[in-house]
């Protein structure tokens, strides 16, 4: 075997190998996270608590990590904590809660409501669309044998000769690009009767902000550096709820600083439903995204489909 037939067989052996190591490493964590939440679903109980300490968001996406003071039925007291980030709230520490905890693992714990800022108001939930479903571990798992399977294939087929990968890989794009047409469509769908509850609005405050240096592939193959610039932002609902999460896109163009005002428009029964006014919004980006990708893959796709089909085999 000679060095041009080495090289790409290695480099096509490399990128399905990062398939399956990424995959297997997402299927792995996934398997746990959805015991652990299956644990909650089938043995939970129910009891009230009190926040004990709210730790720092650490630039986390999920939001702030609790402990919890539990009060179990029978009088025992003991400490738990919830990392799920309580969907993007801020329940300051003294705040009575309500949480489910596995009866055979009682710091396994999920806090699903809390308690108003302003007193004489009740709890309102966490999580009023329905409790957070586990992760699928069939998904990373898809992604690890897909992605594999797909980098051979298409090794394969280049190494076998450039007219079988012409014929065949631009049928996967014409495949493809449908469904990535489809997944944008229902996002901007939901986007749009998601938004139509955003009837509220407030100013929110940047709490921290960085750069971010990324890598993506440039034409020549070569890895080209890109700046994003993440942040963080809290702001306060008119009864008195806060939110205060790492905000979902971050980009190259729009670099906030520390305490800098942006308005936020939020749904008044659900405030950790909001988008930015002006923004580009998490929604928004991966379905105009999506939609992109799809629009390319399918009209290329399609096109060079025609193209090396239609042409009779030498």
């Amino acid at each position: 075997m000679d060095n041009t037939t080495l090289i790409p067989l290695l480099i096509i052996l490399v990128c399905a190998g990062s398939f399956l190591y990424k995959g297997i490493r997402g299927f792995l964590a996934a398997s746990k996270e959805n015991r652990r939440v299956r644990e909650l679903d089938r043995s939970g109980v129910r009891a009230r608590g009190v926040i004990a300490v709210v730790h720092p968001l650490e630039r986390s996406p999920h939001g702030h990590r609790v402990t919890v003071t539990v009060a179990g039925g029978d009088g025992r007291r003991w400490e738990a904590v919830d990392a799920s980030g309580l969907n993007g709230y801020l329940v300051r520490e003294g705040t009575p809660v309500e949480l489910t905890y596995a009866a055979g693992d009682p710091l396994n714990i999920r806090v699903e409501r809390a308690a108003f800022p302003l007193p004489l108001q009740g709890l309102y939930p966490l999580y009023p669309h329905g409790l957070p479903k586990p992760p699928s571990p069939a998904w990373p798992l898809l992604y690890a044998v897909g992605g594999a399977a797909l980098v051979l294939g298409v090794g394969v087929l280049v190494l076998n000769g450039g007219e079988a990968a012409g014929r065949f890989v631009p049928l996967l794009f014409a495949v493809l690009g449908p469904v990535f047409l489809v997944l944008a469509v229902r996002g901007l769908i939901r986007r749009g009767t998601g938004e139509r509850r955003l009837t509220a609005e407030a100013t929110g405050v940047v709490t921290d902000a960085w750069t971010e240096v990324r890598r993506r592939k440039g034409n020549n193959e070569r890895h080209r550096t890109y700046r994003v610039h993440p942040f963080t932002l809290h702001f306060r609902a008119a009864d008195g709820r806060e939110v205060h999460h790492r905000h979902p896109v971050a980009s190259g163009s729009f670099e906030p600083v520390v305490d800098q005002p942006l308005q936020v428009r939020y749904d008044p029964e659900h405030p950790a439903d909001h988008a930015l006014v002006g923004h580009m919004n998490a929604a928004l980006g991966k379905s105009v995204a999506l939609f992109f990708i799809g629009l390319v893959s399918t009209v290329l796709g399609v096109a060079l489909t025609f193209v090396f089909w239609s042409t009779p085999p030498v």
